[in-house]
Order: C-alpha cells, then structure tokens, then sequence
C-alpha cells in the first residue's frame, strides 16, 4: 500500500517536474509513493492509511476555459480531511504555489501556516538560512533563479527557515515548519521547473524535510 500522496500538475507547473523532482527524495526516505494529479480525489478515503502529503499545485481551475474566470477546486470535505490528517499525525509537505488560491478562512489556511501574496517574474535571488534545524541540516545560502514567492506566514506559531532576498532587497519567507496537533508540517518555496527542483540545496531541503515530517531525523 503507498504511504504517501504527492498531488501535483497545474496550468503553469508540469506535474512531471514534480514527479521528477520531488518523487526520489521521498522515496529515498522509504516511502511508496501515490503520484497524483486528480484533485478531486484528495479526500478522507484517499488519506486513510497514509504518512505524508504533499502537494506542488495551485489552487486554481478553470471548467469555462482558460479565457474565463477560475475557480477554487478545493472543498470544504478535502479542508476536514488534511486538517484531520495532519492534526491526528499524519505530515503535510506544501511546496511551491500550494498556498496560492486556496481557501483562506478554515482548515487549509490553518494547517499550512501561511498564505501566498504573489510573485515577479522568474528572476534570480538568494536563500538564506535563518533557522538551525533539522530541515536546514548541512544547507548553505544559495542563489537560485525561480519565482519568488511572497508569503504571509503565521510568525507565532511556525518557526521560519529561509527568507529569500531579491536584487532590489525585497524579502520574504521562504520555508517554515511547525507541528499542528500531532502532526508536523513543512512549507519549502523553491519549485517552478524540474530543474530548480533538482538545485543541490533544494534536494537537500527536500530528503531533510521528509525526514523530519516522518520523524526519522
């Protein structure tokens, strides 16, 4: 039986980047893993059983087509069902956009710990450690060229990792951890294309972060 779900693939992220990307990390810490890219599965019969979830996807659709109006695909039932997944002990790996679009007001909102703002175009910027912690174990500063992803992120509760810094100087978090219940929850930034997925650093972030969401550090 897989032990983990990694939902992934949106208009703007190809799924099998993150397939690609993010798929050997988990698997190299021992997990079997479900690649999904039917959002509307994420549900309480879909967690059942397992682990981790992680997603690398918007929260974004379109059923008029491009040229219309989109939607939040996520539901009230699929809120319950992470916020109870996670609270009872099971682990959350947001990455990327996984803020961006979602609702705002109840069970997503608070177990992911921060919301999205918005991005610049693709650019390059540096990522500076600010935590000591298991995740940042053995990560240096580095720069990468990807979107900057500005966040809210609830300071009280989630102790920040990384900020990012832009060349006009504009900084924003860049990955934070927290335990919600019984559960942990990590929110990594970096994640556009495969290859800043496979960006040394951010492989290292991402074997770190699933180790200790599963409590293996």
């Amino acid at each position: 039986m897989k032990d983990a779900i990694l939902l992934a693939g949106d208009r703007y992220h190809r799924a099998e980047d993150a397939f690609a990307g993010v798929g050997p990390a988990l698997e190299a810490s021992g997990l079997q893993v479900e690649y999904a890219t039917d959002f509307a599965g994420l549900d309480a019969g879909a967690l059942a059983g397992k682990r981790l979830l992680v997603i690398l996807r918007d929260g974004m659709e379109w059923p008029q087509g491009p040229d219309q109006p989109h939607q939040v695909w996520m539901q009230p039932h699929q809120e319950e069902a992470i916020e109870g997944f996670v609270a009872g002990g099971g682990a959350f790996l947001p990455l990327h956009n996984a803020g961006w679009a979602y609702p705002w007001k109840n069970g997503y909102r608070k177990v992911m710990g921060g919301y999205y703002q918005g991005h610049p175009p693709v650019a390059e910027f540096g990522v500076h450690v600010v935590s000591r912690h298991p995740i940042t174990a053995g990560v240096e500063d580095y720069t990468i060229t990807d979107e900057q992803h500005f966040l809210w992120f609830d300071h009280h509760r989630v102790q920040l990792l990384l900020k990012s810094q832009g060349s006009n100087g504009m900084e924003s978090a860049a990955g934070w951890a927290y335990q919600y219940g019984q559960g942990r929850v990590a929110y990594l930034a970096n994640g556009h294309t495969l290859e800043i997925l496979r960006h040394p650093m951010v492989q290292r972030l991402l074997h770190n972060a699933a180790r200790w969401l599963l409590r293996m550090e």
